[in-house]
């Protein structure tokens, strides 16, 4: 606190915007005139030397640490700009700098930004594998959203780009890869099943969501002022059937269309009515959650890794199963029939008719009938169903139990260690 009133000072004879944050500070130009623009850098470069001269201070003593510029430009051709000196030596100049945590480059498409974020997060993907038979899966999924996701989280309402498929599907990769990591899910399963799966919104989802999360707070001005000011405002001077709706910005390129404003604006547009006027903060944001996080799947805290694995991949439909394997083209598997008829080898098949496993599936069915009655006048489709996920018509213990049936059926099968 004594640092910061004690530099709080400097900017204020500068003619550019300058902004301090610790112990960095920036400088900022618009450039219409290069000369000019430079001129008016070194010139308040210089008030910051005789600043820091009066008041004894040091500015970048480390060699690693000395000032740079970044000339910001979506211009094919580059122009040349003067040369800009501080404490009588040139800045340099520099491609990318890293500002509270963002990388910024000086065509502002963050992707040093983004490639440095998925590096640690992979990392951390890393980990959670080596811990996959070690911990329980909610403890694993805590695990992913308090020091995975966070990675990919910070400044996504900045470098989102909604408009591109292909930046979508790699950061949706990281969390695709974490999913496989928690579950022991064969690459291949369905993106939408393993996040029901695990109760995960889509990370695209989650960039929409907090986007119109901070434009909540900036049109309620819970954030400062000068964020609501960017706010388009009305024309109109009489009463319309849509209050609610905002002016939408003039957008001459895609990058502005899909910057944080403009972008966000039309999606606002598209909310219900009581979803833009709720009352609170944590109202507008648990009800826009319904939207895109589903509910997640129990297992009713079974702590059984390996046997967790293995029923997840049924629940999954990729597995061990010749008719999992044939659908997703699996090389060795030629067709979908079970070695013991020609019968398919699907989920239920493997669960209640496969003769092979005639002792095994009879005390399986023995421990469910205590629970499940009248099992004999389910469907089979039903009762499998059951079997992969409980009910909501039994109690916790009793889920519990019928799921370390199922388990205990699974690995006394020994089949479910084909596919890896």
């Amino acid at each position: 606190m004594l640092f910061l009133i004690y530099i709080n000072d400097l900017p204020d004879n500068l003619e550019l915007l300058a902004k301090l944050f610790a112990d960095d500070t920036s400088l900022f130009s618009t450039i219409h005139d290069p000369n000019k623009s430079a001129k008016l850098l070194n010139d308040d470069l210089l008030k910051i030397s005789d600043w820091a001269f009066k008041w004894k201070m040091l500015f970048n003593p480390d060699l690693t640490k000395q000032a740079q510029e970044v000339i910001f430009s979506c211009k094919s051709k580059k122009i040349d700009h003067p040369v800009v000196y501080f404490n009588e030596a040139p800045v340099a100049i520099t491609s990318c700098q890293k500002h509270l945590g963002m990388h910024l480059d000086e065509k502002l498409n963050f992707n040093t930004h983004i490639k440095e974020k998925i590096a640690k997060a992979n990392k951390g993907i890393g980990i959670i594998r080596k811990l996959a038979y070690s911990l329980p899966r909610e403890s694993l999924i805590t695990i992913y959203k308090s020091f995975v996701r966070p990675h990919i989280d910070y400044g996504d309402i900045i470098y989102d780009q909604p408009n591109n498929e292909q930046f979508c599907d790699t950061i949706e990769r990281v969390q695709y890869n974490a999913a496989l990591a928690i579950t022991g899910a064969i690459k291949g399963t369905s993106q939408q099943k393993i996040y029901n799966e695990l109760g995960l919104e889509s990370l695209r989802f989650r960039r929409w969501f907090r986007r119109l999360c901070v434009f909540y707070k900036i049109k309620t001005t819970q954030l400062p002022s000068y964020l609501y000011e960017l706010i388009p405002k009305s024309n109109h001077n009489y009463n319309t059937r849509n209050i609610d709706h905002i002016d939408s910005y003039y957008c001459r390129t895609d990058v502005f269309k899909y910057s944080f404003f403009p972008y966000t604006i039309v999606e606002w547009n598209k909310l219900d009515a009581n979803l833009k006027n709720a009352k609170s903060y944590m109202c507008f944001r648990n009800s826009l959650l319904k939207i895109g996080r589903p509910v997640q799947n129990s297992i009713f805290k079974i702590l059984n890794p390996l046997g967790i694995k293995l029923l997840t991949r049924l629940r999954l439909g990729l597995s061990h199963l010749n008719e999992h394997r044939f659908r997703h083209n699996f090389q060795d598997c030629l067709n979908p029939l079970c070695s013991c008829s020609l019968e398919i080898e699907s989920t239920t098949h493997f669960f209640l008719h496969c003769h092979y496993y005639n002792t095994f599936r009879q005390t399986l069915l023995d421990t469910v009938e205590t629970i499940i009655q009248d099992i004999s006048h389910l469907r089979d489709d039903s009762l499998t169903n059951q079997l992969l996920h409980g009910s909501q018509n039994y109690s916790f213990e009793e889920n519990n139990k019928i799921l370390n049936a199922s388990i205990k059926y699974i690995l006394e099968t020994n089949i479910g260690f084909q596919v890896h």
